[in-house]
């Protein structure tokens, strides 16, 4: 009677272990709002890898909240923490005020994944994942640094318009690599900002409104002194070409660097030969390793073969000028990218 008791016992938690890993996950995703550009094709992959897990029968259930407003994610946040998840990947608007509602999740007991813009001084256990920002921005100097040699050893001065994407931790960290690289060369007075940053919330219609301002007030010499334009998104850019192709007054600009590898933007330069573009590889399907890396905390495993600690995670990315556009156009990364179209 004792043996057949256990075994029943023991059949009983192996049926309900079994359940429990049919059962998967219970996944929460909170966004920014958005329905066109970077933003919004994010938001889409967002959508296709949480129906693909759910699909697959990786986790059981997601609760997704978009928001274009912070107010709108903390409200998301709340909903989705009563709805009872076993994760939330968080992509923060503003980390200043989101601060609390993070905090909430943490305090909760639920492993959060936080994404793409850091939540700074928060000193809550959650794991971060985005794109090496800092490093781009390194990139980007060492690539200024090469292709202006010439120019710097003969002891010219490089002067330069910045356009930002905002005020979050993705923008310090591009500007703050570059010119991190930029003064620590032998050469670093003859790089010369003519203006602050023009911060355009990732906004091509607000960056080709600064650029036209400023065509409009800087003298003619300035103007035709110009050496090359530092953005932060190929969308910026997008904005500021409308305003300079045909442009005849910048006879010195010679570069424009950016972050995206947006088809769109590439395409832009394959048919003229100055200003060059140097982009980098930062991509809206980076999202779904963010969704991957909450169902892993969720699950209790491995990310990448680490344990998940409360770590920074970061996406490695590419360097994409004339010469390797049509490698990259070729690569697996191009074909994620666009999957969806």
């Amino acid at each position: 009677m004792k043996k057949l008791l256990a075994l029943v016992l023991s059949l009983a938690l192996v049926l309900a272990s079994t359940a429990a890993l049919a059962e998967g996950v219970k996944l929460g995703i909170v966004t920014p709002d958005a329905d066109h550009g970077f933003t919004g094709e994010s938001v889409a992959h967002a959508r296709a890898e949480a129906e693909a897990l759910k699909a697959a029968g990786v986790i059981e259930d997601y609760m997704m909240g978009v928001g274009g407003e912070a107010s709108k994610q903390i409200q998301a946040i709340d909903d989705i923490l009563a709805w009872g998840p076993d994760a939330i990947m968080l992509w923060p608007l503003e980390g200043d005020q989101l601060r609390n509602a993070a905090q909430t999740v943490v305090d909760e007991g639920v492993p959060l994944i936080i994404y793409d813009r850091l939540i700074e001084n928060f000193t809550g256990m959650a794991t971060e994942i985005m794109g090496d920002n800092e490093k781009i921005g390194n990139m980007m100097g060492e690539y200024l640094l090469n292709y202006f040699a010439d120019q710097l050893k003969a002891g010219e001065t490089l002067t330069y318009l910045l356009f930002i994407g905002d005020s979050s931790t993705v923008s310090k960290q591009r500007t703050g690599g570059m010119v991190d690289v930029l003064n620590a060369s032998e050469y670093k007075d003859q790089f010369k900002l003519l203006t602050d940053g023009f911060q355009t919330d990732w906004s091509n219609a607000k960056a080709q409104e600064f650029m036209e301002n400023w065509l409009s007030t800087a003298d003619a010499a300035t103007i035709a002194d110009l050496d090359f334009i530092c953005t932060h998104d190929d969308e910026i850019v997008d904005g500021i070409m409308t305003v300079i192709a045909d442009n005849t007054a910048l006879t010195n600009l010679n570069m424009i660097t950016s972050v995206g590898g947006r088809r769109e933007t590439l395409s832009t330069f394959k048919s003229i030969t100055k200003p060059e573009l140097l982009t980098y590889y930062v991509s809206p399907s980076y999202i779904r390793e963010a969704i991957r890396l909450a169902v892993a905390a969720a699950k209790g495993e491995e990310y990448q073969g680490q344990k998940i600690e409360g770590q920074l995670f970061l996406i490695p990315t590419i360097e994409i000028d004339k010469d390797s556009v049509a490698a990259y156009e070729a690569s697996q990364e191009y074909t994620d990218r666009y999957s969806l179209n």
